[in-house]
């Protein structure tokens, strides 16, 4: 079976190129960056555009794929940072991707949603929201901050859905939650540098308030949920939740302070702002899926780096 990974350069992208090819899977990947994009024997990589929907349609073509992931995408607060580029790559681009892929009628289409959809919910303690959750979106809430992503991200669903319903797609998105783990250099600043900053001896001051909550989930597990969608025979939903595990920040600073002899040091004069718990019990029913415990992924993670 044949694979093609469109935002190969990426976190997610690098690890389940990887993974793909421990599997014996033909891999191809596209991308813009082929510097960051695996170099693996067996891996075929093709240098190319989203944004151009000819580069894209020659690409599916050409290798004729059994499935695509598709993960290129401007992330987060870099979202903002140029918003015509953003709406091209993140609209527009996936948009190639669907549409080019029922014209070579692909087989599947896996892309990697958020946890961000589901922003707009009025938070209580204790929530706990699943795939089946409603997801309201307010524009005007937080416009300055990754909401404008969020937004994307909730266009993204409903593009997914059209082509699903009108042209008989089989698309399905995964909604991680906060990603951490070797190599992730984009987002909240702290998420990509507090283990490798207690395994170096460095302080991680993080601009939140102790009692903030993030739901965190280890790269690696991530990978697992995409491998586990983008091989499985059938499907049984279109968009499955990642999950992670809620902790707050004291939380994380005690653990890693503990467990790796760190300093996480949070600022307790911010406000305290607070994620939902994130259900994946139905990956979990599905696939058996289950995520490593903080205090394992730390470890984890650290032990890569001695």
């Amino acid at each position: 079976m044949k694979t093609l990974i469109i935002g190969s350069s990426g976190l997610i992208g690098r690890n389940l190129t990887s993974k793909f090819i421990e599997q014996d899977e033909s891999v191809i990947c596209m991308d813009l960056d082929m510097g960051a994009t695996p170099n693996l024997d067996g891996v075929e990589l093709v240098q190319g555009d989203v944004t151009n929907y000819d580069e894209v349609l020659q690409t599916i073509t050409k290798y004729e794929p059994d499935r695509i992931v598709h993960l290129a995408y401007l992330v987060g607060r870099g979202a903002l940072q140029d918003l015509s580029l953003s709406l091209r790559v993140n609209l527009l681009g996936v948009d190639n991707v669907f549409r080019a892929s029922v014209e070579s009628s692909v087989p599947r289409v896996v892309w990697a949603s958020t946890l961000g959809v589901y922003s707009s919910i009025d938070y209580e303690d204790g929530i706990v929201v699943s795939e089946d959750s409603p997801r309201p979106y307010s524009p005007y809430t937080a416009f300055n901050t990754a909401s404008y992503y969020s937004a994307l991200k909730h266009m993204n669903e409903y593009q997914a859905l059209l082509y699903a319903s009108r042209e008989g797609l089989d698309v399905c998105a995964i909604r991680p939650s906060t990603v951490f783990g070797p190599g992730r250099y984009t987002g909240y600043p702290w998420v990509g540098s507090f283990v490798e900053d207690a395994v170096a001896g460095k302080t991680t001051n993080v601009p939140m308030h102790p009692d903030s909550t993030f739901g965190l989930v280890y790269v690696d597990d991530v990978i697992d949920l995409f491998e586990k969608v983008t091989l499985a025979k059938k499907l049984n939903f279109d968009v499955y939740n990642t999950g992670g595990n809620l902790i707050s920040l004291a939380e994380i600073a005690e653990t890693v302070n503990t467990v790796l002899g760190g300093n996480f040091v949070p600022d307790s004069t911010k406000e305290p702002t607070f994620q939902f718990n994130i259900s994946n019990e139905r990956a979990h029913n599905e696939f058996g899926f289950k995520i490593l415990s903080f205090e394992d992924a730390i470890s984890t993670h650290a032990s890569l780096l001695s």
